[in-house]
C-alpha cells in the first residue's frame, strides 16, 4: 500500500517511516518543512503528487502548556491541519488515519476511557484535538482516528528528560494522582500499521498495556537506568502547570490491537537507548 505519513520528524513519523517499508509498503514520509498541513494548497498537491492510499497523520503541536497561550497555532496544527488532510484525501479517493490524544477527555471518571465516551477537554490542546477529529469524522467517509497516550520515542520525551534532571539534582518530585499508559512509539506505529492493513476504519484506543502515575513510571525508568536520585511522591496540587491535565489518563483499549506492557516495552527501549549512545561513541 502507498502511505504518505506527516510530521515524519517526530518521534511517531520516525518510526512509521521505518517499519512501513519493513512491512512491505511504499511511505512517502514528509516533513514539516515538506509539507505545512496548515496550508490546505500544500496538503491538496502533496497527495496529488504521491497519490497515496492512505495518509497518516502523525503531525501536531503537542507542547501542551504552550497550547495556552498559543492557542491560535495549536489550532491551525491540530484542527484545521486535519482539516486540510481530510478534504484532501476525500477529493483524492485516499483513506486518512489521524493519530489523536487521551486528553479530549476530563480525567474524572474512575475506570478507563472507551473509545466512544463523551469527550470533555480541559485545556486548549485537548480542545484542538478533539476539533481535529471532528473535521476528520465529518470530512471524509474513510476515516480512522487514533488516540493514544504518554507517547516516548527518539528525541525529546519524558523518559529523556527525567534521566537528565536525575543526573543534576539530588532529589526529584513528580505527581503520583496521575495516570496514564506510557507508550512507546515503536510499538504505536506497529499497531496503527496493523489497523491500515485491515482496513479498520473507525475510533480506537492505541496505548501499550498497563497503567501507572507518572511517579510510578519514572521509579521504573530509575530502575532499569539503575539511576540513584532519590524520588518523591508529590500531588498534582504541588506541581502547577499553565495547562490542566486530566487526572485519569487511561485509555481502554477494547476493540484495537493489543500491545505489550509498559514495563516490557520501556525496558526495550532503553537498551536501543543505550545501543545507539554506544555505536555514536
Amino acid at each position: 500500500m502507498r502511505v504518505l505519513v506527516t510530521g515524519s520528524n517526530g518521534q511517531l513519523g520516525l518510526e512509521l517511516a521505518e517499519l512501513l517499508p519493513e512491512r512491505g509498503h511504499e511511505v512517502a514520509a514528509l516533513s514539516r518543512r515538506e509539507l505545512d498541513i496548515t496550508d490546505a494548497g500544500a496538503a491538496d498537491r502533496a497527495i496529488e503528487e504521491h497519490a497515496p492510499e492512505v495518509v497518516v497523520n502523525a503531525a501536531a503541536f503537542t507542547n501542551v502548556d504552550l497550547c495556552e497561550t498559543e492557542t491560535e497555532a495549536a489550532y491551525a496544527v491540530n484542527a484545521l491541519g486535519p482539516r486540510n488532510l481530510a478534504r484532501a484525501c476525500e477529493r483524492r479517493g485516499a483513506s486518512l488515519l489521524h493519530v489523536s490524544t487521551n486528553y479530549v477527555f476530563d480525567g474524572a471518571q474512575e475506570r478507563p476511557y472507551e473509545p466512544f465516551d463523551a469527550a470533555r477537554p480541559i485545556s486548549a490542546y485537548g480542545r484542538t484535538k478533539l476539533a481535529g477529529e471532528e473535521y476528520v469524522m465529518r470530512l471524509t467517509n474513510r476515516w480512522t482516528v487514533v488516540r493514544t497516550a504518554g507517547v516516548y520515542g527518539r528525541g525529546h520525551n519524558f523518559v529523556r528528560t527525567m534521566l537528565r534532571v536525575a543526573a543534576e539534582r539530588d532529589v526529584l518530585k513528580v505527581k503520583d494522582d496521575e495516570f496514564v499508559s506510557p507508550t512507546y512509539a515503536r510499538d504505536l506505529a506497529g499497531g496503527i500499521i496493523q489497523i491500515l492493513e485491515t482496513e479498520g476504519y473507525g475510533l480506537y484506543h492505541l496505548t501499550n498495556a498497563g497503567s501507572c502515575s507518572w511517579y510510578e513510571f519514572t521509579r521504573e525508568i530509575f530502575r532499569l537506568g539503575n539511576v540513584g536520585t532519590e524520588l518523591v511522591p508529590i500531588p498534582n496540587s504541588d506541581y502547577p502547570l499553565p495547562a490542566a491535565r486530566p487526572a485519569n489518563g487511561v485509555l481502554s483499549t477494547l476493540g484495537s490491537p493489543t500491545l505489550r506492557h509498559w514495563q516490557e516495552a520501556l525496558a526495550d527501549y532503553l537498551e536501543r537507548e543505550a545501543a545507539t549512545a554506544a555505536a555514536q561513541g
